[in-house]
């Protein structure tokens, strides 16, 4: 079933190649130079395609790190590069939201907010955070209510800082409350990426069975992560599974209902089941979206 991989990007150039081997490795800024250097290239679109989303997470991974050691300017430069690469991602919004609470920028923090809601409304720490935002505000009611509401969209959110807060908040110790908030970050998060990126070098060499099997336990300690849903149902495609990959690609999609790599994927799977009107209407869903999406521009105006 190599017919995905290669709409999606897989068979690239060398300097993609070496920027892969750059993010393998951790070597984060060496990765972002090369994928900088495969991209001013001029490479085939699916390639940049790929190459953007992979910098986009090398940049994201530089600032989480700069954002442990708590420099706010360095962490701010990174994801201010990472959003120019894609503007669109729920998670990249958050972590800006993230710094700017720290530098005191409450406007900037409270948009950032509101736009990963737009992107993705059951995104539990986007929801979190708008109930903090409440909270803070002193609308406590309101704020309780939303956060709650996070945990029931992510569980993972359920920290033993979450509990301690909501304890001081029944206790009336508001402000240590709204701090506490402040530290929730999911569980098991830093496991589940760490197992898709082992995925994704499986992937990268072939290894589809590897992959899928690494994917799979990511999914098992973050469910509600629809980028892994959808290389995992790349790997299923990959491996002739397709009624399963297209069930991987629909949950991904109902996760995130504005997630335009998500209804490509499925309009990838829908067609190679032989399902072409819905096949039709996921990539128009894409270009809802994201207008320009390339896989899906290029399958919408492939002659029948």
């Amino acid at each position: 079933m190599g017919n995905i991989g290669s709409q999606l990007g897989f068979g690239r150039n060398e300097r993609y190649d070496e920027a892969i081997r750059a993010y393998e490795k951790g070597d984060f800024k060496g990765a972002v130079e090369r994928f900088k250097a495969c991209l001013s290239s001029d490479p085939g679109p699916s390639t940049r395609e790929r190459a953007n989303s992979y910098m986009a997470g090398a940049l994201a991974k530089l600032a989480k790190s700069a954002i442990e050691q708590m420099h706010w300017d360095r962490a701010l430069y990174y994801l201010n590069d990472a959003i120019c690469v894609r503007p669109a991602y729920a998670d990249l919004r958050m972590l800006r939201a993230v710094v700017f609470d720290s530098l005191y920028r409450t406007e900037d923090r409270m948009f950032e907010i509101r736009f990963a809601l737009d992107m993705n409304p059951r995104y539990g720490l986007a929801i979190l955070h708008d109930g903090i935002l409440k909270y803070e505000e002193g609308d406590r009611a309101n704020g309780i209510e939303r956060i709650w509401e996070s945990a029931r969209y992510d569980p993972r959110l359920k920290t033993e800082e979450f509990e301690e807060a909501l304890s001081l908040h029944g206790k009336g110790e508001h402000l240590r409350a709204l701090e506490k908030f402040k530290d929730v970050w999911p569980m098991e998060q830093t496991d589940a990426e760490e197992i898709a990126a082992e995925a994704d070098g499986y992937a990268h060499e072939g290894r589809w069975r590897d992959a899928e099997e690494s994917y799979r336990r990511a999914i098992d300690l973050a469910p509600g992560f629809a980028d892994v849903r959808c290389k995992h149902g790349q790997a299923l495609m990959e491996l002739d599974e397709v009624e399963q990959a297209i069930a991987e690609f629909r949950e991904a999609v109902s996760i995130n209902e504005r997630y335009a790599d998500g209804y490509a994927y499925l309009g990838l799977g829908l067609r190679s089941a032989g399902l072409e009107p819905e096949a039709l209407d996921a990539f128009r869903a894409a270009l809802e979206v994201d207008p320009e999406h390339v896989v899906a521009k290029a399958e919408v105006e492939r002659p029948s």
